[in-house]
């Protein structure tokens, strides 16, 4: 193989990075804006809302930038002057605040996604500088061997942007077809069933888990029968009804919750959403209040996201479930746009928020909550008496 062709594979390798890196930003700029913002701005970035309008700015002049240098890879026009060290140094300041990442936190080389290529394809901070280094690598071996008659046709440019924006898009395509989980306690973290007045049933259920078929008890509830006193008359379902159908059809294992009874607020959230992180940790501080329902989640991403996104708040998990289907996701949504929250009191749903209705302030008088706790430096730890848990 000789050296021109080396040298024009090398370049295809850095515009591929490049463009790829560029194009999962751009579908998932709330991701990176959050990202970003949090480095610049602190843990409550979203409290800042100037600050927030000149993050967005600066990821979407970050963006475009690695956009033109992808393409721009594949010319020739000041090619050896200007863009390749221009790749070069773009690769050099990443992976020097790749290290500093790294080093600042516990695991920070190993936990996390670095958001290189947004939420698309999740990276730690170790991964990432060893494909930063062998870009480097591969860009330093282009610089030397390159020649000014080494150059692509002109319908490279324009087919290799196409291409690597398909690929990229095509991630983001998702199944439709719906899938019934059975219900698992899995990641639940739920200790007990409420204590209510009511005969009980117990049955078996069998649940798949990763070492094995094992068999464990369940209890239910008996419903008192109701006494029909116009057997003429049908009950229509409420809109209440509806939504808890679709919760128990495509999350199951909320059935554990008991929503017919007492107060719950259920949240739906996707692990890669900014917006969802941020609403997850103002339910953190407003938590120690004591005067929010308790909180169950229903989560949609993998199980590296959602650890993601837990760590987001310190590392705080509330009972929860966690469902990779995304068709199932947005049938819970009913068309609404997570996060999605739902005040469910004696199996009714009395009040909910969707990213359109959610505000802060609001959302704390609804329940009476006035001011927030303090928080230790270093993350979303609350300060609290005794050592007792927020939860």
């Amino acid at each position: 193989m000789n050296k021109d062709l080396l040298v024009k594979i090398g370049r295809l390798i850095l515009s591929f990075l490049f463009i790829f890196g560029a194009v999962s930003k751009l579908i998932s700029m709330p991701f990176f804006d959050g990202m970003v913002a949090e480095l610049l701005l602190g843990q409550n970035y979203f409290d800042n809302p100037s600050g927030m309008l000149w993050i967005q700015w600066f990821t979407r002049i970050l963006v475009a930038a690695e956009l033109v240098l992808g393409i721009a890879i594949l010319q020739n026009r000041w090619f050896k002057n200007l863009v390749l060290p221009a790749t070069l140094g773009m690769l050099v300041i990443f992976t020097i605040h790749l290290f500093y990442e790294g080093f600042k936190q516990v695991n920070g080389f190993t936990e996390g996604n670095c958001g290189c290529f947004g939420d698309i394809l999740p990276m730690t901070n170790l991964e990432s500088i060893i494909k930063n280094i062998i870009g480097m690598a591969i860009g330093v071996f282009v610089w030397l061997k390159y020649k000014k008659d080494n150059a692509f046709a002109s319908w490279v440019a324009p087919t290799f942007l196409g291409v690597i924006t398909l690929f990229t898009l095509s991630f983001g395509v998702k199944s439709y077809e719906a899938k019934v989980i059975a219900p698992s306690t899995e990641e639940l973290g739920i200790t007990e069933m409420p204590q209510e007045n009511h005969p009980i049933d117990t049955a078996m259920n069998t649940t798949s888990e990763e070492e094995g078929m094992t068999t464990k008890p369940i209890i239910k509830l008996k419903e008192d029968k109701p006494k029909e006193t116009n057997p003429g008359v049908v009950k229509k379902a409420t809109p209440s009804d509806k939504t808890l159908e679709l919760l128990y059809k495509y999350a199951p294992a909320i059935e554990s919750q008991n929503l017919a009874y007492g107060s719950k607020l259920v949240c739906l959230f996707s692990m890669t959403c900014s917006h969802c992180q941020e609403v997850y940790a103002d339910l953190v501080s407003m938590k120690s209040s004591g005067k929010l329902p308790n909180i169950y989640l229903v989560n949609y991403g993998t199980d590296y996201e959602q650890n993601y996104f837990f760590s987001q708040a310190g590392n705080i998990k509330s009972p929860h479930t966690r469902t990779e289907e995304f068709s199932n996701f947005k049938r819970m949504l009913e068309g609404k746009t997570y996060p999605r929250m739902l005040y469910v009191k004696d199996g009714k749903i009395v009040k909910e928020w969707d990213v359109d209705t959610y505000e802060k302030v609001g959302f704390m008088k609804y329940f009476g909550i006035e001011k927030l706790e303090n928080k230790k430096e270093g993350g979303l730890q609350l300060e609290l008496q005794d050592g007792a848990s927020p939860w």
